[in-house]
């Protein structure tokens, strides 16, 4: 079990490179291909899109071809288009291969995921949260590395060196064995010599409807403000302070930096506590930071706010996906694609408008809105708290003894 857990870990740190990298290096990208602002911006929503499409299609293909398969092309697609960045080819080629990228580190994170909910029967939460926190690793990790090429005047490597690592990351699932796991990676096979050995085709029932479009309306705000804070937390400290460039910049590092450590303590304490309390504690906390940012009287405290932000948010996403699932077992694959999604949408569209509120009104109208988001995501997490015990406790109480 332990291979199969870091290799999952492997593979969301290789998905934190893939939603970060393009943006580390597009200041150079930019003056390389003679573009602006705003091409760069539709590479980076290609690639997002891209993301979608592989999200959303990953259950489909894990049905036909099993979760090891759909990795492999998943791997392969992400080194390829990486190669393909390094080789400088033309931006309407780039804008065309990109969106492969992102389908494959969509499909990457859908397939684990949905892995690790549904199939493992240990330690599961902390387990879930441990990939997440490789996923902020490689966030962290992958800016570090663009930094370095970019001093060295080869910018364009960073997409050499990580399409290598992806490689070796598709030789390990390509060879590794699993043991007993090994048959939850790889298509389960369909005896269909009569009818009684066809398995039928699962539908949500209906009470669980409810909770899976609250769920998804809570993961599509979610994801859209971890996007939106920490990436406008420069613009927005600039306009509240007198902080230099360099000051404001790592506002950014110490916001992902509190999230990766508090994933790291999540790992130990989320068994002990329980997903559902913790939920619930980490959704309040968010919605409480965010509300004393908004209300900081100076740096100091704003900086304070910032980490307490990053350090109780670390968890959220990994906890609502396995509260939700939970609540709806059987589905895990395609509720956890179904969510992702619709985080990927919020972390598309909430930025826009962060940036047409920045734009347009003073700096406090856009602080005070990230808090009414999350104030109404508190307002779904009760919600969602409660249905997705009561439909565990039904489920529980329909087993047979």
């Amino acid at each position: 079990m332990r291979r199969l857990i870091w290799m999952s870990c492997f593979a969301y740190l290789l998905a934190g490179f893939g939603h970060i990298i393009i943006g580390t290096v597009l200041e150079p990208m930019i003056e390389h291909y003679n573009l602006d602002y705003s091409d760069g911006g539709q590479l980076i929503m290609n690639q997002f899109l891209g993301f979608l499409v592989g999200v959303l299609f990953a259950p489909m293909i894990i049905k036909k071809i099993g979760r090891k398969a759909t990795l492999f092309i998943a791997l392969f697609l992400f080194a390829v288009v990486q190669l393909g960045l390094f080789l400088l080819l033309p931006w309407t080629v780039l804008l065309l291969l990109v969106p492969l990228g992102g389908a494959g580190f969509g499909m990457i994170e859908t397939v684990l995921a949905g892995m690790i909910i549904a199939e493992l029967k240990e330690k599961k939460a902390s387990i879930m949260v441990l990939t997440e926190l490789f996923f902020g690793i490689g966030a962290l990790t992958v800016p570090i590395m663009a930094a370095v090429f970019i001093a060295t005047g080869y910018w364009n490597s960073i997409f050499m060196a990580v399409s290598i690592i992806v490689m070796i990351g598709f030789v390990l699932w390509l060879f590794l064995r699993f043991g007993e796991y090994e048959s939850i990676l790889n298509k389960k096979p369909v005896n269909i010599k009569n009818n009684e050995d066809v398995i039928p085709k699962v539908r949500y029932a209906k009470p669980s409807i409810p909770l899976l479009w609250i769920g998804s309306l809570f993961f599509f705000l979610y994801v859209g403000v971890e996007m939106t804070f920490p990436n406008y937390l420069p613009s927005i400290l600039s306009m509240t302070s007198t902080l230099s460039a360099s000051t404001l910049a790592l506002s950014i590092t110490v916001f992902w930096g509190a999230m990766t450590l508090g994933r790291l303590i999540m790992i130990f304490i989320v068994d002990r506590i329980g997903i559902w309390k913790l939920f619930l504690i980490t959704v309040t906390g968010q919605m409480i930071t965010l509300g004393l940012f908004a209300m900081s009287p100076n740096t100091i405290i704003s900086f304070i706010t910032i980490f307490l932000a990053g350090f109780i948010m670390g968890g959220i996403f990994a906890l609502g996906l396995l509260v939700i699932n939970t609540g709806i077992p059987g589905l895990e694959d395609r509720t956890t694609s179904l969510l992702i999604a619709m985080g990927g949408l919020g972390g598309a569209l909430l930025p826009r408008l962060a940036g047409s509120l920045l734009d347009n009104y003073p700096v406090e109208v856009t602080l005070w809105v990230l808090f009414g988001f999350a104030v109404i995501m508190t307002f779904l997490m009760s919600i969602i708290y409660r249905l997705s015990k009561k439909l565990y406790q039904q489920t529980v109480h329909k087993k047979p003894a």
